[in-house]
């Protein structure tokens, strides 16, 4: 760490998609602290027939979040730091201004999007050329649905949400390279936008502009509406799993992680992009992650499957009650696949279950609480099944996995992950996104010299819970195997 005697001290704008916060990191005595300033709710409105984000709603919290921070520490912060959720965009006009209110990755304009695009391009030259898979949501397709319209025509700018945020703070119109990297439009050299699916867009690349890395300084703040101008914007990894990422508490790269949430994301920091046929077809894309390295991943319907489940209980049901349900029962022959897109969204998750178990020839379970165990024991399958891939590609085994995020509170979860994945887990820390926006902000300012010191300051910072796979449980080995016979079948 810096010589510098004085705290760092600055502030995570931690942005998802149901809630914003603006929370206070200092790093001061070998440690580094958090604490929540401002919170307030975020949620995506029908206006003009689309799902929308209302921008400059979340920008006034935004201030309001900042101007408390502000008045109510007396060490003001040093810097400020913004991350959310990827592909999302804003479109701005000559002024600067938005052309109109930014629509959400969950909205329909991108049904048909994939296909059309094929078209255009394969998908393995499409891959290829970006290291990105095909989402539905991702921005190339939701450019693809504005190709040729008067609004496309219009724009002079495009930025993305994060991106967009610093840009009102600072009046610097940039876009960072780890929340570029989730378009499916950046190169896959992580410097430049794809020039042929630029052109296969009618998108010049001037209105993308230049790409700057993870903790490039911005400029101090250049709004009106806040009382301090000496603060400094930096673009950390504006992607919210590029900043969970930097923050895993590792002690050296043989790693995989798992971010555990409603999605759950596996994979691995690599230095190059895994762009083979295989790593398509099995849905694993590369996105940028600090110091230019990529985060070859996967999103797995995570534990989305248990919310589903839980609404056939009790409403006070707690979901610690549903892990006493399942440690109470007995274990389960059947398994579901979590890349079934019957899971993504269905009106009643029992139902998708049973409708797979139907389709594959299994029985349907005799009690409530096997779906239950069926659902964390199917998710853990996935795990190890893209696991064992990722070991195979990389022709090295992982040496743990670091779990992190919401689910890694739940020692059902983690232990279960541990014994069917055969592999040690250590679970922490649960606000991965806010530790990595702080950490990248004191590299970026000096404070730390590197993301390795970060790493090991966090480690000093944080609890962690260590899991060994629990020994002579075998009685998922069957099904497993019946899980594997369905995958190669596929």
């Amino acid at each position: 760490m810096s010589q510098k005697n004085n705290a760092f001290s600055c502030l995570a704008v931690d942005m998802g998609a149901g809630s914003i916060r603006i929370m206070r990191g200092v790093i001061d005595n070998q440690e580094i602290k958090y604490s929540e300033v401002y919170r307030f709710n975020n949620t995506i409105k029908e206006i003009d027939g689309h799902d929308r984000w209302d921008i400059q709603e979340i920008i006034d919290g935004i201030v309001t979040g900042i101007n408390r921070a502000i008045t109510e520490y007396k060490v003001k912060p040093d810097s400020i730091g913004v991350d959310s959720w990827g592909v999302d965009f804003v479109l701005l006009d000559d002024n600067g201004e938005p052309l109109d209110t930014p629509v959400s990755y969950r909205d329909s304009r991108t049904e048909g999007m994939m296909e059309q695009w094929k078209e255009n391009l394969s998908a393995i030259d499409t891959f290829k050329k970006t290291g990105i898979n095909f989402y539905v949501f991702n921005t190339l397709f939701q450019l693809l649905s504005l190709k040729g319209s008067a609004l496309i025509k219009k724009t002079r700018k495009i930025l993305f949400i994060p991106s967009y945020v610093s840009y009102r703070l600072t009046g610097n119109a940039k876009n960072e390279q780890t929340i570029a990297s989730t378009s499916q439009i950046l190169s896959i050299d992580g410097i430049n936008w794809d020039l042929d699916i630029l052109n296969k867009l009618d998108i010049d690349e001037k209105i993308l502009g230049s790409v700057v890395p993870s903790a490039t300084k911005l400029g101090t703040l250049n709004s009106k509406e806040i009382t301090d101008k000496s603060i400094e914007v930096i673009a950390v990894s504006q992607h919210d799993t590029a900043c969970a990422i930097a923050a895993i508490p590792s002690t050296g790269s043989n790693f995989a992680f798992i971010s555990t949430g409603t999605w759950c994301i596996l994979g691995h920091e690599a230095s190059e992009a895994n762009i083979s046929s295989r790593a398509l077809e099995m849905g694993f894309t590369n996105e940028r992650s600090y110091n230019n390295t990529f985060r070859t991943l996967k999103n797995i319907v995570g534990l989305w499957l248990i919310q589903g489940l839980k609404k056939d209980y009790p409403e006070d049901t707690t979901f610690n009650d549903l892990e006493r349900i399942v440690n109470e029962s007995e274990p389960t022959h059947q398994f579901i696949d979590t890349d079934d897109p019957v899971f993504f969204n269905p009106e009643n998750m029992k139902a998708a279950f049973d409708g797979f178990f139907n389709k594959t020839g299994q029985a349907i379970p005799e009690q409530q609480s096997d779906y239950l165990r069926i659902a964390y024991d199917s998710l853990c399958f996935a795990f190890r099944y893209n696991l064992e891939y990722l070991e195979e590609n990389r022709d090295k085994t992982f040496e743990r996995i670091h779990v992190i995020g919401g689910g890694c509170q739940s020692d059902f979860f983690n232990q279960r992950i541990s014994t069917i994945c055969k592999k040690e887990v250590i679970a922490g820390p649960v606000e991965g996104s806010v530790m990595g926006n702080i950490m990248i902000q004191a590299i970026a300012q000096g404070r730390l010299n590197s993301l390795d010191e970060g790493r090991k300051l966090l480690r000093n910072s944080i609890e962690v819970k260590k899991y060994a796979p629990a020994n002579g449980v075998t009685e998922y080995e069957s099904v497993y195997k019946d899980y594997l016979n369905y995958k190669d079948a596929q």
